[in-house]
């Protein structure tokens, strides 16, 4: 199965994030004490949902994710020195912020629930909050460019030398 995702992954600065992104991890980031400056390795992934390529899929006018509300939306990674940060954004979804500390954090390849199609370039962060008590995951696809190489090593090493403390 192809991926359900055409994606392209940037290192970026916090500072060129959009506006709204950005006024959702600064308050984020207040309620939760995490200093953040533009210093932070991050790394930014547009995703876009393309129409579906299916008969059934082309004739109901679906895309390739038919359960995403969005035709697009931009995924930002930021490995802050005690936790790794993900924001997400999208026109049907607005605008998420999560993070786990990073010695909590575990960090798998690849999509870890089904669903996602195979052929995804990404991994799946675990440890984040979930419900009645066991800690959620959330599986954070990137382009295949060398910034997606990058910035999913970035997190295994923050995790690992977290750990290793």
């Amino acid at each position: 199965m192809a991926p359900h995702y055409e994606r392209t992954t940037v290192a970026t600065d916090l500072d060129d994030l959009p506006t709204d992104m950005r006024a959702a991890l600064g308050a984020y980031g207040l309620a939760h004490q995490l200093s953040l400056d533009d210093a932070l390795p991050a790394w930014s992934t547009r995703s876009v949902n393309p129409p579906s390529t299916t008969m059934m899929g082309k004739l109901f006018r679906r895309r390739a994710n038919p359960t995403d509300p969005d035709s697009e939306h931009q995924t930002v990674v930021i490995v802050h020195p005690s936790h790794v940060i993900v924001v997400i954004s999208g026109s049907e979804r607005g605008v998420t912020v999560l993070s786990t500390p990073l010695a909590i954090a575990s960090i798998t390849d690849g999509p870890t629930i089904g669903g996602v199609g195979s052929g995804e370039t990404g991994f799946t962060i675990t440890g984040l909050p979930g419900d009645a008590g066991w800690p959620g995951s959330f599986y954070v696809g990137l382009g295949p460019e060398p910034a997606g190489r990058d910035c999913a090593e970035a997190v295994r090493a923050a995790v690992v030398a977290a750990k290793n403390r």
